[in-house]
């Protein structure tokens, strides 16, 4: 969400009730006493759940950079990456196949852009950004280079929406929420 004061990151997802230690020593929030999953269980929103969720692995920050990837394709694409006519179909698809390359949707986006979605989403973890930073820097790289980056030329018109959308995402990412 942008507001006055910058981009905020916002996340309606699962989260877990932690105990805060008051400057007394005492909590000020209950301490949650009953875990909120049981083992194998799977939460969240299905369409930005990397394989290895769905194959009950334990998650990672790769596993976050997968639906990092699902929301940008979503974002620059108007269309989920996953998508199905029933829960089943949905895992089958993030399980097994490959989303239409965003190029294909959207001819005049940045081809550059279409190779970090591709990394984001790969179903081996192993195959995906290592880290946020990495992925980062190519998105800066992507905004800093302009038409060297492989954009249409008929793009670069159209260029600051681009880099707007580059820098919210970079925004996202670089925020950390306080303790």
């Amino acid at each position: 969400m942008l507001t006055k004061s910058g981009a905020k990151l916002l996340d309606f997802g699962l989260a877990k009730v932690r105990a805060v230690r008051a400057a007394a020593g005492k909590t000020a929030l209950p301490t949650q006493t009953t875990p909120l999953t049981g083992e194998g269980m799977i939460l969240g929103t299905l369409q930005y759940m990397a394989p290895e969720q769905l194959v009950g692995q334990e998650s990672a920050a790769r596993t976050d950079i997968f639906a990092f990837g699902a929301v940008v394709y979503e974002m620059v694409t108007g269309r989920k990456a996953f998508e199905g006519k029933s829960q089943a179909s949905v895992i089958a698809a993030i399980l097994e196949h490959d989303p239409l390359p965003v190029s294909s949707l959207q001819p005049m986006g940045p081809p550059a852009l279409d190779r970090v979605i591709k990394i984001c989403l790969a179903k081996d973890p192993e195959d995906r950004w290592q880290t946020t930073r990495d992925m980062l820097r190519e998105l800066q790289w992507i905004a800093d280079a302009d038409s060297k980056a492989g954009f249409p030329a008929t793009v670069v018109a159209r260029r600051k929406y681009r880099e707007l959308t580059a820098w919210v995402l970079v925004a996202i990412w670089r925020w950390q929420p306080p303790v």
